[in-house]
């Protein structure tokens, strides 16, 4: 693998970041306390980094590696050149201290290797249950699983009485993209035409004025145009919220009529909110509000595309189908899935209702309230969670009916005023000083809500829903118009000539956070008279049906372990009841990793992100991976590093330190994987039982090699699997040079093969992870050509390349650079691995997941596919076939009580064609992956395949859905490896950190 590092010419106006002093300080520590203790009664080596940790956070001089936190989001590895210097030395000095106290509890260094082999399980067949406890590492290896798969077909002519699966397709298409920067500029020019210039020559030289900000590739023209480019989507996802709501009211035939005003009164009142954000009779003083000392604007807070997404009950616009631009048309088209939030079980929050969870946000008197809104580091977020629900439930909510009342006429809710009310009694009061006032209005407000039975009024509008949303009938299909318009007032007026004099013409806010500009933008039918650009637009709501197509094929699998020796390794508070626990349960060969869970509690610390607590997380990070890098060095190749964590929190509710050590434990795994085997299982000791554990050891093992036996052999040898992400590591909030922000580039090789006996092995080869400039990610990442470089040389000639999608939110106005905006499917990319061998397939692929409402009763251990492109067309038509869908997946998992199994999710597979000119043949591509050719059925059985190897439990077996979420997404390695730096406003990104380490200790 590429050794050195990419960073070393430095990295434009990022903040330098210096960790001398404090790795330093780190080393003086560990030349006091030898962390490694021998157990003397079994083979268990005890490495004590908590102390270590604990007392470098108790240093009072610590100093912040980051100079300023100014308006820098991210500060991880933008080392100072001092630093980059030291950098390798300090961290092999501490390799070198830590080897010497191994050395010391061995008798001499030459000791390390047999040490380390005698913590080493040479056969992981062998290990059995222990007595007297659930918990233990024995897993039956030697069985045979069954499985089975059953085809789906997308039909529109068939009657959905018959469909297994629906889902409500949305289709946003906006059309005259290549003529709104021109259409831009001159709503621009038209408005400064209309201010009264002291002569026509001084309105002629503005104009010219104006043509060199248009010209400038980052002046306010730039920013505005990127304002729609990259926000826009969000708020027309907003719209199509209540358009999808209109949608379903059409649909309606419910004789309930209490039900259907319930669903009349929200879009309604949804669409006062609209009306009352865009009111260009009102200042933006207006709208300010404050709680706790923090300041909140309503019209900044609600021009947000996730404005309404805190309701209980709301149409979330999520799921990728596709997008397609034509730019000979100048239209853009966004396929998305939806589904209904219906107030269900916050699980988070111990399953109560999403409704009531919100309220206790709200409520003063809540535990939550009390300890968020007192917690400095908290305090800002949380006072505007609360300012922003109090408006959004007020306006919904609110109302003078009781349904529980004898003369009740439902329609009195639509005669409900919520705008004079709020004005009239909540906009005083939150616009003052006193908080006290304002926790009796919000007592008010909640008081209120149980007074007027607004939770019997969503049980009945969630009630209608369900039986809407679950009718067998197909909806028709309906297309609704609608106009993006950017508003007159983002640009400066007649108080603000002189500012225009000397070249500013947009609203300063707009400067400083874009998103501030969401304010200027609107979604209506109409055509408004006074905005400077308009973009005409559709919304289009489809209901697709999945009928069962066939009958249910079934193979089988087992793993296959012969040879794998196994590091076990075990994270555990340190307690008696967890040393009892793990003794009983782990009577042989362990390495420990105690600590105190209570050290990061915010009931002993005053603050939770604190310098204390950055240096505390600091340490354990250098020194656990440290520490297992050691050990591992001298290990046989093949080595599983099995991680358990004991914890004794609850899982809504875990301690921070339980949390970090969990997250410190996923990132840990993704480096070890490089060399060897690892994964990461949690067991909860307080709600341990036998089916836990057996589920939680199968997915602990889920990593390990599998065979698969199929009912008709295959005859693609191998395909390699190869997963890419990225997450920044250095950045500045503004855009600006975003090209010099640092990613860390992390990913994932999984390998399917065809035995010689017709079997088919599917296993984790390696993990990788680097760190980049952005401008490079797009380019030649070296370690993605070596990963591919080695993946030739043993023989994968298919690659099924992986990303992220690469369009999903911006509307193409700009012309970026192509390799910048496909990202990871970038040409230079593409063509960089073809490169690599004459004989190389490269298949770039994106995937997401999208959500169905289950119809029909079926096998409940059936996973589902739909592999026929001509039907797949049907959920994403693109005439210029820029991204086809190939491959769907469904399992039939259904979680939760009777009451919330009401959606399933499909994973989409799609490929792009005709963007790799003179780079790869399409003709390939559709061969392979298109049309019904062998390979093509090969290389979908393999990606099933690889999704059942990941099913983490050890009943009804089905594919697993997301199964590059350790790579991709909210639970990825990337997004678990961040924590906050010592300044509470950035972030820190351990993974990349780590990677540095990494480069570091390998170096010989």
């Amino acid at each position: 693998m590429t050794s050195g590092n990419t960073l070393r010419e430095g990295s434009g106006d990022l903040p330098p970041v210096e960790y001398t002093q404090l790795l330093q300080q780190l080393a003086s520590i560990l030349r006091q306390q030898n962390p490694f203790q021998l157990s003397s009664d079994q083979p268990l080596l005890i490495i004590n980094i908590d102390n270590l940790a604990d007392t470098l956070a108790s240093n009072p001089n610590l100093a912040n590696p980051l100079a300023s936190p100014r308006g820098v989001r991210t500060a991880t590895v933008n080392f100072t050149p001092s630093c980059r210097e030291k950098f390798p030395d300090l961290i092999r000095q501490i390799r070198d201290l830590l080897k010497q106290h191994l050395a010391e509890i061995t008798g001499v260094e030459a000791n390390i290797p047999a040490l380390v082999q005698s913590l080493i399980i040479n056969d992981i067949t062998s290990l059995t249950g222990a007595a007297n406890t659930p918990l233990n590492l024995g897993y039956n290896f030697r069985r045979t699983n069954q499985l089975h798969r059953q085809k789906l077909t997308i039909e529109t002519n068939r009657p959905g009485s018959q469909s297994l699966l629906k889902l409500h397709k949305i289709t946003i298409t906006v059309a005259n993209i290549n003529q709104i920067s021109s259409q831009l500029e001159q709503g621009i020019r038209n408005h400064i035409d209309t201010l009264p210039w002291d002569t026509d020559q001084e309105r002629e030289n503005i104009q010219e004025v104006f043509s060199e900000i248009v010209a400038d590739e980052w002046s306010e023209f730039s920013k505005v145009r990127e304002l729609i480019d990259t926000q826009a989507l969000g708020r027309l996802k907003r719209h199509a919220q209540i358009t999808y709501l209109k949608h379903l009211l059409n649909h309606t035939d419910s004789s309930d009529t209490e039900s259907v005003i319930y669903l009349r009164d929200l879009i309604r009142r949804l669409e006062i909110i609209e009306d009352y954000i865009s009111d260009s009779n009102k200042a933006d003083g207006d709208y300010e509000v404050s709680y706790a000392g923090e300041k909140a604007n309503y019209k900044n807070l609600f021009s947000r595309a996730e404005a309404f997404e805190s309701l209980p009950i709301i149409p979330i616009i999520d799921g990728y189908l596709g997008e397609h631009t034509d730019r000979n048309r100048g239209t853009v088209e966004f396929i998305l899935g939806v589904k209904m939030k219906l107030d269900n079980p916050v699980q988070a929050r111990g399953g109560e209702k999403s409704f009531q969870y919100h309220l206790n946000i709200i409520n003063p008197d809540s535990d939550e309230h009390k300890e968020q809104i007192t917690d400095p580091n908290e305090q800002e977020t949380f006072a505007r969670r609360v300012l922003r629900r109090v408006f959004l439930y007020y306006f919904v909510f609110a109302s003078r009916s009781n349904p529980q009342a004898p003369d009740y006429d439902p329609n009195s809710e639509l005669d409900y005023d919520p705008v004079t009310s709020f004005e009239t009694h909540i906009l005083p009061v939150l616009r003052g000083d006193d908080d006290e006032a304002k926790k009796k209005l919000f007592r008010g407000i909640i008081r209120g809500f149980t007074q007027y039975n607004v939770a019997h009024k969503l049980a009945k509008l969630r009630t209608l829903l369900r039986n809407l949303l679950g009718r067998q009938g197909i909806f028709t299909k309906e297309t609704y118009p609608i106009h993006i318009s950017v508003k007159k007032d983002i640009l400066r007026g007649v108080s603000d000539m002189d500012e225009m004099r000397n070249g500013y013409f947009v609203q300063e806010s707009l400067e400083n956070n874009i998103k501030e500009g969401l304010r200027y933008i609107s979604i209506g039918q109409g055509i408004d008279a006074d905005a400077i650009c308009q973009i005409p637009a559709t919304i289009t709501i489809e209901d697709m049906r999945y009928f069962q197509g066939g009958e249910t094929e079934e193979l089988s699998w087992k793993y296959h372990v012969a040879g794998i020796k196994m590091l076990p390794v075990l994270w555990t508070p340190d307690n008696e009841n967890c040393r009892s626990s793990y003794r009983k349960a782990f009577p042989h060969q362990l390495v420990v990793f105690p600590y105190d869970k209570e050290r990061l509690n915010k009931k002993t610390k005053e603050e939770d992100f604190s310098p204390s607590s950055f240096a505390y997380r600091f340490a354990w990070m250098v020194l656990a991976y440290t520490c297992l890098h050691l050990l591992l060095e001298t290990a046989p190749p093949g080595l599983f590093v099995s991680q358990v964590r004991l914890h004794e929190g609850d899982s809504n509710q875990p301690s921070y330190a339980e949390e970090f050590i969990a997250d410190l434990s996923k990132t840990l795994v993704h480096l070890l994987s490089e060399k060897h085997r690892s994964n990461s299982q949690g067991f909860r000791l307080n709600t341990l039982d036998g089916f836990k554990v057996r589920n939680g050891l199968s997915s602990l093992y889920s990593v390990l090699p599998k065979r698969f036996s199929l009912p008709n052999p295959t005859n693609l040898d191998k395909l390699a699997i190869i997963v890419v992400s990225a997450r920044e590591s250095d950045g500045r909030f503004s855009s600006k040079n975003r090209q010099n922000r640092l990613y860390n580039m992390m990913g994932e090789v999984v390998s399917v093969c065809r035995l010689s006996d017709g079997q088919v092995e599917v296993e984790r080869l390696t993990t990788f992870s680097y760190n980049y400039r952005q401008q490079d990610l797009s380019k030649k990442p070296s370690i993605l050509m070596d990963t591919v470089s080695q993946l030739y040389r043993q023989g994968y000639r298919h690659l099924l390349y992986i990303a992220a999608a690469p369009h999903t939110s911006t509307l193409h106005i700009t012309r970026t650079e192509e390799d910048e905006e496909l990202y990871f499917m970038s040409p230079t990319i593409i063509e960089a691995m073809m490169a690599l061998g004459s004989d190389i397939k490269v298949y770039p692929v994106f995937c997401d997941k999208y959500y169905v409402r289950k119809l029909s009763d079926y096998k409940k251990s059936a996973s589902f596919y739909v592999e026929d492109t001509e039907q797949l067309t049907h959920l994403s038509q693109d005439p210029q076939q820029q991204a086809v869908v190939f491959f769907n997946l469904f399992n039939g998992i259904t979680v939760g009580r009777d009451e919330e199994r009401f959606y399933n999710g499909v994973l989409s597979y799609s490929t792009i064609l005709g963007v790799y000119e003179n780079v790869l043949d399409d003709l390939y591509i559709r061969e392979d992956l298109l049309d019904d050719t062998p390979l093509k059925r090969d290389i979908l059985q393999y990606i099933t395949l690889f999704h059942f190897s990941r099913f983490e439990k050890t009943t009804d077996l089905q594919v697993k859905l997301d199964p590059y979420d350790n790579i991709i997404g909210d639970e990825s390695v990337g997004a678990l490896s961040i924590f906050k730096q010592m300044s509470n406003s950035v972030e820190f990104n351990s993974l990349a950190f780590l990677t540095e380490m990494r480069n570091a200790l390998n170096l010989r």
